[in-house]
């Protein structure tokens, strides 16, 4: 069970969303006007509208050199900052598949702008672009279409803007100390109080990330990623009901959220109550396939504990289709093979 936790641990800690916030056009240094920088933006989702996972995208320049790489967020989302006009090349690198490019331009803007693509794979070997130019600092709708702070003063914005590149880098204390700072300019910055709790919880200082949790979801009750974030707090520290709370709360929300069902299937069936754990389980199944092998692996354990080897086997063809090379597949497989030896459920 342990290894499940840390599997979802490392599932659902999200990729940072990053605010960009609009700067002055021109600043002028020692009395030279300095250039005025860029952004682009965008999600990767599959053609079906759902968030794209295990995914990179490289923005390189046309002589090859590259810019930058990014892996895309839990929401499909990335953001490139900091860039002058000119023509690069944007590629999607996808494991197992195809990658996939297109040419890129940033026009010569007289003021900041941001490149917003969106991105919709179709396909092993294409995808379809859409993009509009906005003001700089614009980014694609998260989750369900979660309401950003509608207003970010500059002091706030710039400090959460450092904070995300101090995260970019792996120093979260950094981070910290700078969304901090937003927090303190700004006290409604809802995407600074999130951020506090995610790196907060990265670092296991579970009390300061739980202070930042509910401070986020009291200004925003209805935002499934810090329930849900809350949730994963609580249920590893074995207060199962506050999770399950936390956890529904966050499926309220968006009930296509497939970690929040993996995560209350595992909570249930923690709890003894293996129908409604098979019912989250298997959600979990259809809707992110590819990251719900603890799903998987407890459908087969609760149709063992039901003593059905026949359904057990089926749930364990379907792990084996998405996750072939998974250790536990094979304990399982001679679990059920030791119950069908024993007649127990067998034809």
């Amino acid at each position: 069970m342990e290894n499940l936790r840390h599997s979802r641990w490392s599932s659902i800690v999200p990729a940072l969303l990053v605010l960009v916030v609009a700067t002055a056009s021109a600043q002028t240094t020692n009395g030279r006007e300095e250039p005025i920088h860029h952004s682009v933006a965008g999600r990767v989702l599959t053609q079906d509208g759902r968030p794209s996972r295990n995914i990179s995208v490289v923005l390189s320049r046309l002589d090859g050199s590259q810019v930058g790489r990014k892996t895309v967020g839990y929401d499909g989302s990335f953001v490139f900052d900091a860039l002058n006009s000119g023509e690069y090349l944007l590629t999607i690198e996808r494991p197992d598949f195809a990658s996939v490019g297109r040419p890129l331009q940033i026009r010569d803007y007289k003021e900041p702008r941001t490149v917003v693509l969106d991105i919709r794979l179709k396909g092993n070997e294409s995808a379809s672009f859409r993009e509009v130019v906005k003001a700089y600092g614009s980014l694609p709708s998260d989750r369900k279409a979660e309401e950003k702070s509608k207003k970010v003063n500059r002091k706030a914005g710039r400090a959460y803007l450092k904070a995300s590149a101090a995260a970019a880098k792996g120093d979260r204390a950094k981070a910290i100390r700078l969304l901090r700072k937003a927090v303190r300019e700004q006290p409604d910055f809802f995407e600074a109080h999130y951020n506090l709790g995610v790196h907060h919880q990265a670092l296991e200082q579970w009390e300061n990330a739980i202070r930042a949790y509910l401070r986020a979801i009291e200004l925003r009750s209805d935002s499934a990623r810090p329930n849900f974030n809350l949730g994963v707090i609580y249920h590893n520290q074995g207060k199962l009901e506050q999770a399950i709370r936390r956890y529904r709360q966050a499926l309220e929300y968006d009930p296509s959220f497939a970690e929040a069902h993996q995560a209350l299937g595992e909570a249930r069936f923690q709890q003894g109550r293996h129908y409604a754990a098979e019912q989250h389980l298997e959600t979990a199944t259809r809707l992110a396939p590819a990251r719900a092998a603890p799903s998987f692996g407890l459908l087969v354990k609760i149709q063992l504990l039901n003593k059905d080897p026949n359904q057990a086997r089926f749930y364990l063809n379907q792990f084996l289709q998405h996750h072939p090379d998974a250790p536990i597949a094979a304990t399982l497989q001679k679990e059920i093979d030791s119950m069908l030896a024993a007649g127990q459920g067998g034809p």
